[in-house]
């Protein structure tokens, strides 16, 4: 599964991380996504969502000794909060910063599954459904979809530390190439 963000459509709203807040009822003070503010090339403000980047080869997987931390078949990277010790290898194996110690709960290991509740129910992460701009993007690229394939087809991505060989399935367009489809198909 993959998220494409474009952050030239992103306003800043944050509906997203409000969504996603209400949603998922993260502890006091933490977020599954944070919002960053970098310029372009001509000084305008763009907005980058960041948030667990669900890798092809997550660090957070290989720092957890107990297992805690795993892949879905679907490739969404999980935490198994029975087993986790709240140790923080993960948190410090994670090079996005998307992982947080939830202090309700023993500071176990939270993070964003890509809403996974929803997507067996057949619906987006609640991230997507949120944002009014159209600027995040959600489908399986082996089998793409409407908005999400029209994307996929004609626009070039950015990943988030691409030297550190993660796999991030969090993809960022980096040029305007594509023109959004007038509807979008679930």
């Amino acid at each position: 599964m993959t998220m494409i963000i474009d952050p030239a459509r992103c306003t800043g709203c944050r509906s997203c991380l409000i969504a996603c807040k209400g949603y998922t009822a993260t502890a006091a003070g933490h977020f599954n996504t944070r919002m960053l503010e970098d310029e372009d090339d001509h000084g305008r403000v763009a907005f980058i969502p960041v948030q667990c980047n669900q890798c092809d080869d997550p660090p957070c997987v290989r720092s957890c000794a107990v297992g805690a931390t795993f892949k879905l078949d679907n490739g969404i990277v999980v935490t198994d909060w029975a087993r986790c010790t709240a140790c923080g290898a993960c948190l410090a194996a994670c090079p996005y910063g998307a992982r947080f110690a939830d202090t309700r709960h023993g500071g176990r290991a939270d993070k964003c599954d890509f809403c996974q509740d929803r997507l067996l129910q057949g619906r987006v992460p609640v991230c997507v459904e949120a944002c009014s701009s159209g600027a995040r993007l959600f489908g399986n690229r082996e089998k793409p979809r409407g908005e999400f394939a029209a994307c996929l087809r004609q626009a070039t991505f950015r990943v988030l530390q691409p030297e550190l060989g993660t796999g991030p399935n969090v993809l960022y367009v980096e040029h305007r190439q594509y023109q959004p489809m007038a509807t979008e198909e679930p």
